[in-house]
């Protein structure tokens, strides 16, 4: 199909099924009653039942198709349109999707998947052994000499617990970088790659600082959870920073545990977790603490590694109060592309860790072998990206005279000219040549009579007088500009600047890296 197909399962329905599902279409394509759908759009976005079949138990299988434009593109709008609205309806579950290649194409998809762990750790064949940093209220010492002893015995992958959060940045700085440190001592020791993952929470400015820490730390990735800061957020964070995301389910169980009611787990935890660009995806395995239905556990295996519409398979990770004496049962039964997750009965070894952790990593080879290789670079630095090869000595940039700098050319102003102007010069000094920075900085110049457009945009401006002097025309206002003056403009702000002198007017010029096309007055 070239549409969205999601099924549905009402248990007792509270109307008529036919009405039910007709109800199910409208209410998650327009969320309008059938008065206010033109031709046009009943057309083009409603949805459209495509089957009501009775199961018997007063059960019903509804299909409904959707047009993938209501999708938009976007994770977070995928979710509302499947199961937004309806979420109210009672004993209705969300059991099936199927999405076309419109939709996966324009949505994030693992940037790594099994493959490129197993690139990065340097594995091949068998499953990965993973635990979980924790509890929290644990010293930063204790946490690092569990996160080194881990590594020391051949782990592969290592998570903060979810519940590792702190109230300032400064604490989780501290907390990750010794933690990296002690399984970087001990990968050197090894020579094998085991990969620490920390979990980033939060949201703005404090959600963007921890994701740049992981970054330039040169972490693989980071542990979130997207139930909790939203799927379209978490994959969208992840990739921003080019970051192996592993998702943790906290909170679907509202979803998926009910019998009759919320999003089957494949669906939630297989489908949506994949599409929303995990690498790895938690799921509560059978038995331990947490435990769902084999049948469960396989369908969120099977819609996370099996053929996509060319979207890399999610790594299934199996978690939940898992203990050692299960580990060869459960990579039996999820198979060699998984990673099992084994928290605290791992950890309790004390002392003993790095050497419990080798022998559960030689049940594991016993399973399917073991291929080592040389773990691959995960991550290229910008420098050495192809088309990028940018050198320190190109960041330092020394002013000629007349205010040209080697490196920089001289670019034009605008490339049309909507909003007139007249006369300027754009030098583009720092920001779109590599750097890794939220803003730009430019130099501009006015030719004696220049003026730049009269406008106004969401983002700010910076304004630092260079050379000569000119005037600010800042809403109703003309200021004086010269020499070292500095100007704010706030969003929206109508502003133009002038040179009415003999003499070129020159000043520097700050902006967000990301940032809105100019409006006209």
């Amino acid at each position: 199909m070239d549409r969205i197909q999601a099924t549905y399962i009402a248990t007792r329905p509270d109307r008529d099924p036919e009405t039910l599902g007709r109800a199910i279409a409208l209410e998650q394509s327009v969320e309008v009653i059938e008065e206010l759908v033109t031709p046009e759009i009943r057309e083009s976005l409603v949805g459209r039942v495509e089957s009501v079949e009775a199961r018997g138990d007063e059960k019903y299988r509804i299909t409904v198709s959707y047009a993938p434009e209501v999708a938009a593109g976007q994770v977070g709008q995928l979710f509302h349109l499947l199961f937004g609205n309806i979420s109210f309806y009672p004993r209705l579950k969300l059991v099936d999707v199927t999405l076309p290649p419109a939709v996966t194409g324009q949505l994030h998809g693992p940037r790594y998947g099994i493959d490129g762990i197993r690139l990065a750790t340097g594995i091949g064949q068998r499953p990965l052994l993973c635990t979980a940093l924790k509890p929290r209220g644990s010293s930063v010492e204790h946490l690092a000499r569990l996160a080194g002893e881990f590594a020391r015995g051949g782990g592969d992958l290592l998570k903060d617990d979810q519940n590792l959060v702190h109230e300032d940045f400064e604490s989780f700085k501290h907390r990750v970088d010794a933690c990296a440190t002690a399984v970087e001592r001990a990968n050197d020791q090894t020579g094998r790659r085991c990969l620490y993952l920390p979990h980033v929470a939060g949201s703005g400015s404090r959600l963007l600082r921890q994701l740049e820490f992981v970054h330039r730390r040169n972490l693989p990735g980071v542990l979130l959870c997207p139930l909790v800061m939203g799927l379209e957020t978490a994959g969208r964070m992840a990739a921003d920073f080019d970051l192996m995301y592993m998702a943790h389910p906290a909170m679907a169980g509202a979803l998926t545990e009910p019998e009759d009611h919320g999003i089957a787990s494949g669906v939630l935890l297989g489908t949506l977790a994949r599409v929303s660009g995990a690498d790895i995806s938690i799921f509560p395995g059978k038995g331990g603490r947490i435990s769902a239905a084999l049948s469960e556990c396989r369908d969120v295996v099977d819609l996370l590694t099996c053929p996509f519409n060319g979207l890399h398979a999610t790594m299934p990770c199996p978690a939940g109060g898992k203990t050692l004496d299960m580990l060869e049962d459960m990579g039996r039964e999820y198979g060699p592309d998984c990673a099992i997750l084994i928290g605290g009965d791992l950890l309790k070894s004390g002392d003993r860790l790095a050497e419990v952790t080798g022998q559960s990593i030689g049940k594991l080879a016993g399973l399917y072998g073991e291929q080592q290789h040389a773990p691959a670079e995960w991550r290229m630095s910008s420098c050495e990206l192809p088309g990028m090869q940018i050198s320190a000595l190109k960041h330092y940039l020394k002013k000629n005279p007349d205010f040209e700098w080697d490196g920089r050319e001289s670019q034009l102003y605008k490339d049309d000219d909507t909003l007139p102007f007249k006369g300027v010069r754009r030098v583009e000094l720092m920001g779109n040549n590599g750097e890794q920075m939220n803003f730009d900085l430019r130099y501009f110049e006015l030719a004696p009579g220049g003026y730049t457009s009269l406008e106004k945009h969401l983002h700010t401006h910076v304004i630092i007088g260079a050379r000569g002097t000119g005037t600010l025309v800042l809403d109703d206002t003309h200021k004086p500009l010269g020499e070292h003056d500095l100007a704010y403009i706030e969003p929206l702000a109508v502003h133009q600047l002038k040179n009415e002198s003999d003499e070129p007017f020159g000043f520097y010029c700050l902006v967000d890296r990301d940032r809105d096309r100019p409006m006209g007055p």
